[in-house]
């Protein structure tokens, strides 16, 4: 059963596969499902308040915890059965599926759990709590890029920003790996990483950018200047001698040429490409083969058959034919 997130009005609610409404427009904000439930906020009392429903609207974790400032929606995605609230002193804290909270409130951010291994921010730095609240690697990380979730744990490993200097300031801009327990896999070299897709990370010095494998090594030459990852077996690449975009294999071998303007990864067998920059042409399949075709400016990725989509005049959800199934038209 999948629900989908939708919002009409300043309101916020749920469709299903078909675009079917099933739980009506009436929360001030909403996450997208995960685990079977979701992250709601409504007011009371003049309050804005959270909690979470389950796929037929029911609360199964009633709406006590303050909602006030707080819109990071990924870290309130339950994961590993733990998700990430706001308590009462405006700090982040995680909770189980009984709504009980596994750590104190004195996290500045918290991120979805991967691999037994929460992100967690405090005083600036970032470091890791695993399932029973623990801070198992200290708060001792800069920030990735401005993309914590590129320090995700994936395959065993988290690429972190090491050589934090007095009141946390960035000393040295370089990367490295870390295994759960907080040791170094292969020392700093680059002031770009992202976090490990299908046993390969990109790495680079903001200019020019190439894969690594789990053990730090270059599994092929080939670089580019626009940071990517593996996903299906294939990672968008820009070609340094047509400024276009095509799609590489994990040899390094184009797959599908340099044709695009930019592109996006595969997900569900679809990959948003564009023609020109700020117009999207559609999605092509892992052939390359252009299976939608619009006039769209917007298309996300595809999660559970659906992909939210933007035209000049209206959005909603499109399926793998190109169709709206829901759009605020309607």
């Amino acid at each position: 059963m999948s629900r989908y997130v939708v919002s009409k009005n300043g309101k916020f609610g749920f469709i299903d596969q078909a675009g079917g409404e099933v739980i009506p427009l009436q929360f001030d904000m909403a996450g997208k499902f995960n685990e079977g439930v979701a992250w709601v906020v409504i007011t009371q009392d003049e309050r804005r308040l959270s909690g979470f429903i389950d796929e037929a609207g029911e609360w199964v974790i009633e709406p006590i915890f303050s909602a006030d400032g707080w819109h990071n929606m990924d870290g309130s995605l339950f994961s590993e059965g733990v998700a990430g609230i706001q308590a009462d002193n405006n700090k982040m804290m995680y909770i189980n599926r009984q709504g009980e909270p596994i750590c104190e409130p004195i996290y500045d951010q918290v991120h979805p759990f991967c691999e037994g291994r929460g992100l967690v921010c405090r005083d600036g730095l970032y470091g890791y709590i695993d399932s029973t609240g623990q801070e198992v690697i200290t708060c001792q990380f800069a920030i990735n890029n401005t993309f914590p979730e590129h320090s995700y744990f994936s395959h065993g490993k988290a690429m972190v920003r090491f050589n934090i200097g007095e009141e946390g300031l960035e000393t040295s801009n370089n990367f490295g790996c870390i295994n759960k327990q907080g040791q170094t896999v292969f020392d700093p070299e680059d002031n770009y990483a992202n976090a490990y897709k299908e046993g390969f990370s990109m790495v680079g010095d903001g200019h020019n950018y190439y894969f690594i494998d789990e053990e730090g090594q270059v599994p092929f030459e080939r670089t580019t200047r626009q940071a990517t990852s593996f996903s299906q077996g294939l990672a968008d690449f820009l070609d340094f001698g047509t400024g276009l975009f095509g799609y590489i294999d994990k040899t390094g071998e184009w797959v599908i040429k340099p044709q695009f303007k930019s592109t996006f990864r595969f997900t569900e067998g679809l990959a948003v490409v564009h023609t020109k920059y700020g117009k999207s042409k559609g999605c092509i399949n892992l052939q390359g083969e252009l299976v939608i075709e619009g006039d769209f400016k917007i298309i996300l990725p595809f999660e559970n058959g659906l992909a939210k989509a933007h035209e000049q005049n209206k959005s909603g959800y499109i399926n793998k034919q190109g169709d709206y199934v829901w759009s605020t038209a309607d």
